[in-house]
């Protein structure tokens, strides 16, 4: 049912540095539709691990010690200064879960925001994609500990090309992924998140805010250059007018987004916020 295609990008990766697929047992593609399988746009090519991912990010992604470490509560919430409660609240929030109908979320994540969406939304669909299978590994644990996998559906996609028609969800969000995302990529996704969230429909982003004048983290060099070293594309986001953005990707799809809720956290370092998908 598995087969592994992201050969052609990884002989620039040691190979017994991460597992190229999930460990047997784990039938995490368990309620794919076939024709999600089978597509003309799950190509080779789609499903490769992406380069900036494996240069840039295979000790934290791809590495299973590193991806056991990282994936715990205290760790995750020490990473973003004491944040991860209050993130995951909020986005939850901002999806209206009651309301949120079919909802995909963009890349799967550390901790329990997976847990916590899937738990909030109830009855409403979740379907969970990454491009990473130790991660999609990971999620279905977390879900399957819980009981909450009757109802998600857990995908291996990239999110610069989503092998769905337009318009076929409700809801879409991103959970700390933009940041992580090199300047084209970051466009290309959001176009595609915009692309198959339906008119009427919502985006919800749980991001880091933008440059400020007046924060500890932006204002001092050494603490500057730390982040962008470790986050080697959080400093372009930093710079970008995130409404800008997301109105010229929104062109790009034949919507426009009309932003309903703002949330600022840690004195504005990071933020979680809710747009509405409409008809252009």
């Amino acid at each position: 049912m598995y087969q592994d295609r992201s050969e052609p990008v990884t002989p620039s990766m040691p190979a017994p540095m991460f597992d190229a697929v999930p460990r047997q047992g784990k039938n995490w593609m368990y309620g794919i539709p076939p024709r999600i399988v089978a597509t003309d746009t799950t190509t080779g090519d789609a499903l490769a691990l992406p380069d900036y991912l494996v240069k840039h990010y295979w000790w934290a992604y791809l590495w299973r010690p590193a991806v056991w470490f990282f994936d715990h509560q205290p760790i995750i919430n020490t990473i973003v200064f004491g944040q991860y409660r209050k993130l995951t609240e909020a986005t939850v929030r901002l999806l209206h879960p009651q309301q949120a109908g079919s909802t995909l979320m963009i890349a799967s994540a550390y901790g329990n925001v997976i847990t916590k969406a899937a738990k909030a939304l109830g009855d409403n669909p979740l379907t969970v994609i990454d491009i990473a299978p130790i991660q999609l590994e990971r999620a279905q644990v977390k879900l399957e500990k819980l009981g909450l996998d009757g109802n998600v559906t857990l995908t291996r996609m990239n999110a610069e090309s989503l092998a769905w028609p337009g318009d076929s969800f409700d809801t879409a969000f991103m959970f700390l992924l933009l940041h992580e995302l090199p300047v084209p990529s970051r466009r290309k996704a959001l176009i595609e998140a915009l692309r198959v969230v339906r008119p009427g429909g919502s985006l919800v982003l749980a991001e880091y805010g933008g440059f400020t004048k007046t924060h500890l983290f932006h204002r001092v060099p050494l603490l500057r250059w730390i982040f962008g070293t470790a986050e080697p594309f959080l400093p372009s986001l930093w710079h970008t007018d995130l409404d800008a953005l997301l109105t010229e990707c929104a062109a790009v799809t034949g919507k426009r987004m009309v932003c309903e809720d703002k949330v600022w956290l840690f004195g504005g370092f990071y933020r979680v916020w809710r747009y509405r998908v409409e008809q252009a």
